[in-house]
């Protein structure tokens, strides 16, 4: 019986710790569609002959920024739940180029954060998760990897958005957190 008390005391203590800081997993989820929408509208706005656009060297072509965007959804999400897409990912030595697959791919992984994001429970979120390089030794907890997940996408938008200016396209409105 001693047991079964601390097993549910721990239990509530880390779906506590997740409340007291204010934030949901329906915030998460909410705030993630937000922040994908923005990202694969932007993608949609720049006119496929300037997937090749690069401001200058060594700055990434339009379809490489995307990508990138696109391979930190799948590498964070993947040290975020601890599994990979099902979907085929693209190779990191040629990836996408073209608008359609470069737009395809970015969708795919969106999905896939977000998927595996709704599938959590609160007390997922407080867990202890290894983060970075293997070997690093490092741990976080799930939430703070989300959280840095958020921050990554929209430091990555905005950079998305100064290849639009450049073009002369005004990027679609913006958004990130939601508490409704």
């Amino acid at each position: 019986m001693k047991h079964l008390k601390l097993i549910c005391l721990l239990f509530f203590t880390g779906m506590l710790s997740t409340a007291a800081q204010g934030i949901s997993k329906e915030d998460l989820v909410k705030s993630w569609d937000i922040m994908s929408k923005m990202v694969v509208e932007s993608a949609k706005a720049m006119k496929s002959e300037d997937y090749k656009y690069s401001p200058g060297e060594p700055v990434r072509n339009f379809a490489n920024q995307i990508n990138h965007t696109t391979m930190s959804n799948i590498g964070l999400g993947s040290m975020v739940f601890g599994k990979k897409p099902k979907f085929k990912m693209p190779s990191k030595k040629n990836p996408p180029k073209e608008k359609t697959a470069v737009i395809d791919i970015l969708k795919k992984s969106c999905d896939y954060f977000k998927s595996n994001l709704a599938g959590l429970t609160e007390a997922q979120l407080s867990e202890k998760i290894k983060w970075g390089r293997p070997g690093s030794g490092i741990e976080i907890t799930r939430l703070k990897g989300i959280l840095i997940m958020f921050s990554h996408m929209q430091r990555e938008h905005g950079k998305t958005m100064m290849y639009l200016r450049a073009k002369g396209i005004k990027p679609p409105p913006s958004g990130s957190w939601s508490f409704d």
